[in-house]
């Protein structure tokens, strides 16, 4: 993570958005952490992957659909049109949100590798979030994904020193309802009970609704885990082992819901 802003400096939290078609989803579950602060500006980046666009020439690419069950050609052409449209929806939801949170706001597309253009956003946020990769048949249906209608969130709090600004955003996202948040301890962490108790009193109203630790500290074993937390949302520290494209590629591919990635906030945000 990285060392204090000065005082009053914009802080940035951008917003990954892609074909998938649940950009205010999304954008809604993220509200929570605008407040009203006239210093954050939201940044929504529609990603636009490389992988999808080159499957989408492929000759073999059919789209499946969930109402009927029926099966159709999906070609570029076709592709283009739904992606261009997907792009609008994400650019309007995203003004309105940042009109209803009364934040500065701005919306770009990119074209590239995900997991490229992630590290590459993230290292220029102070908190980053995106939705995990799903096939295109998925992505580009009619019928999108839908978090669940209460978001439940969990936090891993790795170390003491980016301890607070992942607990900060947290209970911001989760509007202050500890009932809706859990916590995932490291090793490292889990071993100082007093730390981890000091963290929660200081920032937390109430203690979370549980806690769990992790046996050991590989990314596996904490993709295993989260798997199995079923969250609405994951808040994570920017740590040097996860701001590295191959981290951030099996999180992406192998999480269910939307990450949080905290470099910089704390409790004056």
């Amino acid at each position: 993570m990285k060392a204090n802003p000065p005082e009053n400096a914009t802080r940035r939290i951008a917003v990954i958005l892609g074909p998938g078609g649940s950009s205010r989803s999304l954008l809604d579950i993220v509200l929570p952490l605008l407040g009203r602060d006239r210093t954050i500006e939201m940044q929504g980046v529609f990603l636009e992957e490389a992988e999808l666009k080159h499957a989408a020439e492929l000759p073999f690419v059919k789209e499946l659909c969930r109402v009927t069950f029926s099966v159709r050609e999906f070609d570029s052409e076709q592709f283009d049109r739904v992606l261009a449209l997907r792009m609008r929806t994400a650019q309007r939801a995203l003004a309105l949100l940042a009109k209803r949170a009364g934040v500065a706001h701005s919306f770009r597309n990119v074209r590239g590798s995900a997991a490229s253009l992630l590290l590459e956003t993230a290292n220029q946020s102070d908190i980053m979030v995106f939705e995990p990769a799903r096939n295109m048949a998925a992505a580009m249906s009619s019928r999108p994904y839908r978090p669940h209608s209460i978001p439940r969130i969990v936090v891993v709090l790795s170390d003491s020193e980016t301890g607070s600004g992942v607990l900060f955003a947290a209970l911001k996202l989760a509007e202050g309802d500890m009932r809706r948040v859990s916590v995932v301890l490291t090793p490292s962490v889990a071993n100082d009970p007093a730390a981890v108790e000091n963290l929660f009193k200081r920032l937390f109203p109430a203690r979370p609704s549980h806690t769990r630790a992790l046996p050991d500290n590989s990314l596996e074993t904490l993709v295993r885990a989260l798997r199995a937390e079923e969250a609405s949302m994951l808040v994570l520290a920017a740590t040097p082992d996860l701001m590295q494209t191959d981290a951030l590629h099996l999180l992406r591919q192998q999480l269910r819901c939307p990450i949080c990635l905290v470099r910089y906030w704390d409790e004056s945000s």
